[in-house]
């Protein structure tokens, strides 16, 4: 039988295609992609293709057609935390939403750190009807002091590794997991943030937290910790991630050099207040809802 979703945006990355569009599908497989010639419709004079009396219409008109979207940092708190969230619940958003790939982060309790608990994700995952894909810790317990079984947490089915939410501040355990990332083709990812130059977390430091005398964490605290893991991954060679809002001088605008940027590509997070790094604004809000937005970063070439 023949399916026929029509009238919809049609978005194909493949072809770099956007616009207006009946997509054909048969036996699941995509089969043409009728574009819509506004123009021609206005006059009547549209050389569409006939539509079969058997084929099963779904009219589009105002939604989105595109692939499955892919959210690659997801907190499913599965298992453990799961009043804040679970598998299920996370699976049924994620699928509202349009994303079909999910990434869960290994910060669940205890600690995404051993073959049993990535089964247990993963098991469960499958049977949420789309994929439920996860990341392993890279330190046992995220400890920072010694490294997990990188070889059978990725056996189990880990995608990728990371201590999420927590800094490695041993170079020797960093420089360890991406020797072993790189053995086995995975990356990594990591929460660049060194709390040594840090007094009160949770607000930028610069003009207006000193006014207010807060304190808060400077971009040194990112800034120290991503170059140093860009040198390390340049030496290495393994594929780090470094979110976005932890993408400072190195990488973002090629400097301390090229190489280094691309082996730590910005990509995870993303929220309101990790853009407009700014910080000569100095936007604040002295309301009920004051939040991190409060003072934006110093200009650091993030887009």
């Amino acid at each position: 039988m023949v399916k026929i979703i029509k009238n919809g945006r049609v978005i194909d990355p493949e072809s770099r295609f956007d616009g207006r569009a009946d997509l054909w599908i048969e036996n699941g497989k995509i089969q043409k992609i009728v574009k819509k010639d506004t123009k021609a419709e206005s006059d009547g004079a549209s050389d569409a293709p006939s539509i079969p009396a058997d084929a099963e219409v779904l009219d589009a008109e105002g939604l989105i057609v595109a692939p499955g979207l892919v959210d690659v940092h997801v907190h499913f708190r599965d298992p453990g935390l799961t009043y804040k969230e679970d598998i299920e619940t996370g699976a049924a958003a994620a699928k509202a939403g349009g994303f079909t790939t999910v990434v869960c982060m290994a910060n669940t309790k205890p600690v995404a750190d051993t073959p049993e608990i990535v089964r247990y994700i993963l098991e469960k995952g499958a049977k949420t009807g789309i994929h439920v894909e996860t990341c392993a810790a890279v330190s046992k317990g995220f400890q920072g002091k010694e490294l997990t079984d990188m070889d059978a947490l990725k056996e189990a089915g880990a995608i990728g590794f990371t201590d999420d939410g927590i800094p490695l501040m041993s170079e020797k355990l960093v420089k360890e997991a991406m020797e072993t990332a790189k053995r086995l083709n995975v990356p990594l990812s990591f929460h660049e943030e060194d709390p040594a130059f840090i007094f009160n977390n949770g607000i930028n430091r610069g003009p207006v937290s000193e006014q207010l005398g807060i304190g808060g964490s400077p971009a040194l605290a990112e800034d120290s910790m991503v170059a140093r893991d860009c040198m390390i991954a340049l030496h290495t060679g393994a594929d780090v991630d470094i979110p976005a809002h932890q993408f400072p001088q190195c990488g973002a605008d090629g400097r301390p050099g090229e190489k280094a940027g691309r082996a730590c590509l910005g990509g995870g997070d993303t929220a309101s207040f990790y853009t407009g790094r700014d910080g000569g604004s100095g936007v604040r809000n002295t309301g009920e809802n004051e939040s991190a937005a409060a003072e934006c970063r110093g200009s650091r070439g993030v887009d």
